[in-house]
Formats: C-alpha cells, structure tokens, sequence
C-alpha cells in the first residue's frame, strides 16, 4: 500500500516541536479537537511517552494529532495509539476529506513506516463526521476493530426544552421532577472557587467509594483546562442544598460538540437526584449559550451508568458504535503489540468486574 499527502501544497510537517501553547492555540482554530488531544492530558499520563504531528499550509496548520507512545526496552518497537483525532476541520471552513487523508498518511508515514510502530488510531466520537471518517480509513487499507469501550451517548442538546423532556425516557424523566422537587440551587462558573469546590466534592467521594480506575486522578487537571482558549474551556456546575454545595458536574464545549467529563455526588446529592437536576442544568445553558447539538456523555460503563446515560440520551439521542482501526507493515511490532494487547484486554476484563460490584458514580465512561 502507498500512502501519499494529498493536500494540495503541503509546505510544513512540525513533529515534536511545537512548544504547549503553540499546540493550543492551534487547536483553538479546529472544530474537532477534544481534551485527548490536549497537552495537558497528553503530559506523560498512562505511563506513555507523548509525540505529535502538526501538518501546515501557508503558515496556517491543516490537521493534527497528539500521540501516546508504548515502547518496549531494547526492542525499539511497540504502538502507537491516536486518541479521538486526527483533527482536520477548521472552523467556518467547508470540511475537506483529502486533509483526512494527509493527516492520516502523515501518521503512518511517521510511526509505521521511519519509527515501526503499530498504529491503533481512534476516530473522535461524533454522530455526523464519525461515519465520514471510518469510511476513509477503510479506504486507505486501515483495519476497524470493534470495542463496546469506545461507544458513546449523545444527547441532541438544541432541542427545545418540552422536546427534551419528551424525549427522555419515563423514569429518567420521574427522577429528574423528584430532583427538581427539592428545589436544588444549581450555580454554573468558571471561577477557581468553583473549581475547589468541585475537587473537594470529588476528592470526598473518591475516599467514600474507594475508587480506582485509570482516569481517577484526572479532575486535578482542571485548573489547566480552564487556561485553554475559549472554544476548549471547562465550566462547573454545581448543586447547593441549604446554602451547602452536595454535587456538582465538570464540563466543555470542545470545538463543535458539548462533554460531560467528571461528575461528583455526595451521599446527600444521590439521595435528593442531584445528578439529575445538574445534567438538566447543564442542557439548558448549552441550548442558551453554544451553538452545538450534540452532548456528549461517555461510554456506557456499568449498568447504572448505562441505564442513566441511556435515559438522558432519550428517544432523540444516539449510542454511537465506534471502533478503532489498526495499521501495522511492521511484523516484529506487530507480534510485540499482540502481547500488549492481550494484556490489556485481561485488565479490562478485571476492571469490568470491579466496576458490576462497586459504586457507579463520578466517572463518565471507560
């Protein structure tokens, strides 16, 4: 198979040379970036070495993506994982399929082909452009690899809010009047105070349910999320009960689509349906204040943050199925990525059954 760039005069490839601002501030002009995609997530989590590619035209960057390396000693091999990108699409520009193409050939180019890596690309979650993507990635010889861990909720968030509430199954919709009922005072900013508030309730929650699950630690970020350009910035929704904060939700406009990305509930706020009253909340002012349709929840996780997400998700909402796609001409690396992956797949499956037997709140997906 022969890749080749196949946008127009592609005049500049950065790669592992774009300071972090730079790298954000590029971001800040696409419509499909996501928080992955970030240095601050990007910085040595997971235990991986960090890498990136930015693709330029005339001093303005086409594509991009961040990439998490897992290499074995000695061997100079192992993967290459791309989480929810290439980005390609700027804003207020009529999306062109070839920067796909150039930003995906660029990414095999440079790990498959010079390093000799194995190469697991995610395509980012989205109801429209996902389709698009895994079209083109079939095309260009890239092998799809389904994973229920990947699927996603979305909730159509510009319906109008008697379309909403119709659209929410019946007793998400009974939980959410019970919550409404207790006449919560749900307050949303941006202000450190805000963000303390949220870590205490979550660090609280955190030692109450003994969780421990990759990601957990990922709410002490939040503070640089929240030094990202405007159109990546994080906000904070939080539940007051008598004058006392008992929950509260973190989440973004990320380019083009809305995110829930961490939840934290007291003992208090799971017996008033706070989780309920926030996520109305948080729909209403993303009707009122971004102009994106689609919120994104996460993963299915366990059956009751399933059976919540599915609710809110509602008749109008989509569980998008994604897969991940695999290219790899390399045959060592891809015998030494098999193992990777067979290790992984045993951790998934212990850490599936932690999650059926313990607490399902403060996490959006898997």
């Amino acid at each position: 198979m022969t890749f080749t760039l196949q946008v127009g005069a592609m005049d500049d490839c950065q790669i592992d040379c774009v300071p972090d601002d730079g790298w954000h501030a590029a971001m800040g002009a696409f419509a499909d970036v996501h928080y992955e995609q970030t240095a601050i997530y990007g910085s040595g989590q997971r235990g991986e070495r960090s890498s990136h590619i930015l693709l330029g035209r005339e001093s303005a960057p086409v594509a991009g993506a961040r990439i998490g390396l897992y290499l074995v000693p000695y061997l100079g091999r192992g993967m290459a994982l791309v989480r929810f990108a290439p980005f390609w699409r700027p804003f207020d520009v009529t999306p062109d399929p070839d920067r796909y193409r150039a930003a995906v050939t660029a990414l095999v180019d440079e790990y498959c082909r010079r390093r000799k890596l194995y190469l697991v690309l995610r395509p980012r979650p989205h109801p429209d452009f996902y389709p698009i993507e895994a079209k083109i990635l079939t095309e260009m010889g890239l092998a799809g690899s389904a994973s229920s861990m990947l699927d996603r909720y979305f909730v159509d968030a510009s319906l109008a809010e008697a379309e909403q509430q119709k659209s929410l199954d019946q007793r998400w919709r009974y939980n959410l009047r019970k919550g409404l009922a207790h006449g919560l005072d749900v307050r949303i900013g941006d202000a450190p105070a805000d963000v303390k508030t949220f870590q205490d309730i979550y660090a609280e929650m955190v030692r109450r349910k003994n969780l421990n699950y990759p990601g957990v630690d990922l709410p002490a970020s939040i503070p640089n999320l929240m030094e990202l350009p405007e159109r990546m910035k994080m906000r904070i929704a939080l539940a007051h009960h008598e004058g006392r904060p008992i929950g509260g939700i973190a989440f973004s406009v990320v380019g083009d689509l809305a995110y829930y990305v961490f939840g934290a509930t007291s003992d208090e706020a799971t017996a008033l349906n706070a989780g309920y009253v926030l996520q109305w909340h948080v729909m209403r002012w993303l009707r009122e204040n971004a102009k994106v349709r689609w919120y994104e929840l996460g993963g299915p996780g366990d059956p009751g943050i399933r059976q919540f997400k599915k609710g809110l998700a509602g008749k109008r909402g989509v569980l998008l199925a994604v897969r991940e796609f695999h290219y790899c001409p390399d045959v060592t690396a891809r015998v030494v990525v098999g193992g990777l992956f067979a290790l992984r797949d045993a951790r998934n499956r212990i850490q599936r059954w932690q999650r059926e037997r313990r607490p399902s709140e403060g996490r959006r997906s898997n």
